[in-house]
């Protein structure tokens, strides 16, 4: 493999490199105190954190993605450990990892949005902007992803979600590419495959890409960063950037619909099913209690189907979602 480089990040055959992408044009409107001890004012630029592990013999480029959503702390979790164990001296191809996107939500705490411009960097690739987020996700786009030929975009449930994990692939009109996906979505080896089409699926970037999601409620907890891991591993071996047969689970739902169900009335929330749970139209998924402990909703499925994801925080209010299942 030739010296790859990313940013200020380079890193030769053989070798591993850490360093940051410093987004162009990206900067928020402080700038430093003019003074003699630090010199003239300046913007405080926004600098992403890259990781490349550059093997020893030809092969392909893998993006591993997480943190745009960095209160998800199990996939960043995985990507930090993937750098650190993989041995590049035994890798065919590399890895470009960004192990937290949303810099300044991970700092503040913020699920899903950037803090700078409130905005969900995930939906912006391709999509023309000049804050913050647009340029992040610009910068990101053309010196990671379009530099990668495969690319995993890791996620987990957020501070109130509690979701199944599973893998997604977004249909996007080229068979060929579309095949990839599946075929990628399929080698993570979770339980749950998702397929979205238009107009849910997000504009493609030209790359095999899927998302990968396992964690619950912004916790750290091994079981879900193993699963990670486990799932990077198994692409690579699919795609043979290192030795070995992915592990699968005995059996994969593809399931490719899906419906949220929200409340109408405010209350204390009360769970009947567990994400993962296969329910049965008409069967009881929850009930919202007044303030008085009194049953003032019962949320029901309205087909048979499969909970995918629980907002577990406990006071609703009206028109709040609940709950998002798949149809089976």
């Amino acid at each position: 493999m030739n010296e790859i480089i990313v940013g200020n990040v380079r890193a030769e055959n053989a070798k591993k490199a850490a360093g940051y992408l410093h987004v162009e044009g990206a900067a928020t409107q402080r700038t430093f105190v003019c003074n003699p001890f630090f010199g003239p004012p300046r913007p405080r630029t926004v600098a992403i954190p890259i990781m490349i592990v550059n093997g020893s013999n030809p092969g392909p480029k893998l993006c591993i993605l997480s943190g745009t959503h960095p209160c998800e702390y199990p996939p960043i979790d995985a990507a930090i450990r993937m750098y650190n164990e993989t041995d590049p001296t035994k890798l065919k191809g590399a890895l470009l990892i960004v192990p937290v996107l949303n810099v300044a939500a991970f700092w503040s705490t913020t699920p899903y949005l950037n803090p700078d411009d409130n905005l969900d960097i995930s939906i912006l690739y391709k999509v023309e902007g000049g804050s913050i987020s647009h340029l992040i996700a610009k910068s990101i786009l053309e010196n990671v992803l379009t530099k990668s030929d495969y690319v995993l975009e890791l996620h987990g449930g957020d501070i109130l979600e509690d979701v199944v994990p599973h893998t997604e692939y977004e249909l996007t009109g080229d068979s060929n590419l579309d095949s990839m996906e599946a075929g990628l979505a399929k080698t993570y080896g979770l339980r749950f495959v998702v397929e979205t089409a238009p107009p849910l699926a997000r504009p493609s970037i030209g790359r095999p890409r899927i998302v990968a999601e396992a964690g619950r409620e912004g916790r750290l907890e091994e079981e879900f960063t193993s699963m990670h891991l486990r799932g990077i591993r198994n692409v690579m071996k699919r795609v043979g950037m290192i030795d070995g047969a992915p592990i699968l689970p005995a059996d994969q739902l593809v399931v490719r619909k899906r419906y949220e169900i929200f409340c109408e009335t405010a209350g204390m929330f009360y769970p009947s099913v567990k994400v993962g749970d296969m329910v049965t139209k008409g069967q009881l998924l929850g009930t919202i209690k007044n303030i008085q402990g009194q049953v003032a909703e019962e949320l029901t499925a309205p087909h048979d189907s499969a909970v995918k994801l629980v907002m577990t925080n406990p006071v609703k209010l009206p028109y709040d979602m609940i709950f998002k299942c798949w149809l089976t």
